[in-house]
């Protein structure tokens, strides 16, 4: 089982005059064909992705309720539960809301996962290991609503 708890795009877009920088893109999680949420890749008032853009989004999970938790004083992040791991169970798909075609040269994703660990030698003394695992998104794709420039959406399989 692998614990999700955030996913980091570094996200690299074209430089050709036609790739437009206007058009907002959402993301979508899901595990195992189950949305998790749905999110613009770039939060809040964040600017567009610039032709020629190398920069790095991310999406952390919440507990939906506000509250946090902790385990012999150690804080533990909230996460997606994966039971049969990552690999074949996690996509993302990316979404234009608009006809501004953008250009997504290449993507690297990091997945982080985590576990309780004890502490050896001790009663109740926990940490939280992370791990992180990269990868690689490297077709060049157009993203549009406009059928004609791109494709609407494209997801990435994990």
């Amino acid at each position: 089982m692998e614990k999700l708890t955030k996913i980091a795009w570094r996200i690299i877009t074209g430089t050709q005059w036609w790739s437009g920088t206007d058009t907002k893109i959402q993301l979508e999680i899901y595990r195992d064909g189950t949305r998790l949420l749905l999110a613009n890749l770039e939060p809040g008032r964040t600017s567009r992705l610039n032709r020629g853009e190398n920069a790095t989004y991310f999406w952390e999970f919440k507990d939906p309720s506000g509250l946090g938790t902790a385990v012999s004083g150690t804080v533990v992040p909230y996460y997606i539960e994966f039971p049969n791991g990552l690999s074949g169970h996690l996509k993302v798909k990316l979404i234009a809301t608009g006809d501004d075609a953008w250009e997504k040269i290449s993507i690297k994703s990091t997945a982080f996962t985590g576990d309780l660990k004890w502490v050896p030698g001790t009663i109740d003394s926990v940490y939280w290991e992370e791990q992180q695992k990269e990868f690689y998104f490297e077709q060049d794709v157009v993203l549009s609503t406009d059928t004609s420039e791109g494709h609407p959406n494209w997801t990435l399989l994990y």
